[in-house]
């Protein structure tokens, strides 16, 4: 039962904590990338060259090298690939292959944020109050934040005042218009069952970013915060979720409020995983055909992550340049 990283990239931390949770030498851990320098590959037990995933091909060159490599369990690492996973799941599970990912019905509402807002509105989840170009109202708050429909790594964002919105909305594409939240912003990695039963959850705070992935954080110890994650959870189940979801919201005096979902392991996971978030092995215990209780609430609290450069040197690349 061997596990296919795709878009391995630079999660060399998830390779390994992958790594650790197999049992060799009958598993291993595999990338599936278009780099032969990604680190992950160096890192992991095998690497191997696939398309990029908006190439025809990239779906048949994919399940052939899952069925070559044995491979039955797929995690899939970057947005771009949910929706292309998801419109094809049904054919890997057939074939024993089981993606780790939600419904393609909550991949598509996640990846807009104009979708996330009706969604969650209409399950009563708490949300920034939101705007379309073609429907801005007269009574706009005098400030708002402006973002792209469907942007990622933090890309194209703006805070800016009412009267400042109309040259912002002419150089953020396909934009969103909100409410700018004031309040401490949290992100809450978290972990579904194949079922879509809630597991786990930790929040951390984003003390420092790169890039929009944190490389400096800390595990947060709000219990007032611990039924709403839950009660959030279980309308993201509702909806499709499964397996590792990460949500962002904002603390703010009317309570938390969700601002983005996110259904793949969050760039911060491995601060989630030190604070007791095993997804890793709890995924391979579940594919294994095992079964994870419920630890809602339980994690390490106060726990800071800092992340450093890590260099990897090679005589031989996996495949040429």
């Amino acid at each position: 039962m061997n596990v296919l990283l795709t878009s391995a990239g630079r999660r060399s931390s998830l390779i390994l904590a992958f790594k650790e949770s197999v049992w060799p030498p009958e598993e291993r851990v595999l990338a599936a990338e278009v780099d032969p320098l990604a680190p992950a590959c160096a890192l992991a037990h095998a690497a191997f060259r696939v398309p990029r995933v908006t190439d025809p091909t990239y779906i048949p060159s994919l399940f052939d090298l899952c069925r070559e490599q044995r491979v039955t369990l797929i995690i899939p690492t970057i947005d771009t690939e949910l929706p292309v996973l998801a419109s094809h799941a049904d054919d890997f599970l057939r074939a024993g292959i089981r993606p780790v990912l939600s419904t393609l019905a909550f991949i598509t509402l996640c990846a807009d944020k104009w979708k996330t807002f009706l969604a969650l509105s209409e399950e009563g989840v708490s949300v920034p109050r939101s705007w379309l170009p073609a429907n801005t109202v007269l009574d706009l708050p005098e400030q708002l934040f402006v973002k792209p429909r469907q942007g990622s790594a933090s890309l194209h964002i703006h805070a800016c005042s009412r009267k400042n919105l109309g040259h912002v909305l002419s150089v953020v594409p396909d934009p969103i218009i909100q409410e700018l939240l004031e309040g401490t912003e949290v992100s809450i990695d978290a972990f579904l069952d194949f079922e879509g039963r809630p597991i786990h959850y930790v929040p951390r705070a984003r003390i420092r970013t790169l890039g929009g992935e944190s490389i400096q954080g800390v595990t947060l110890d709000l219990p007032d915060l611990d039924a709403w994650v839950v009660g959030v959870l279980e309308v993201c189940s509702r909806l499709g979720a499964r397996g590792p979801v990460t949500l962002q919201a904002f603390l703010t005096s009317r309570g938390p409020v969700l601002t983005e979902i996110n259904p793949r392991f969050a760039g911060g996971f491995p601060l989630a995983r030190a604070a007791g978030g095993d997804y890793p092995g709890w995924l391979l215990m579940l594919n294994r055909g095992g079964t994870v209780e419920p630890r809602l609430g339980h994690y390490r609290r106060g726990l800071y992550m800092t992340r450093h450069y890590s260099e990897v040197f090679l005589d031989t690349l996996p495949w040429p340049l």
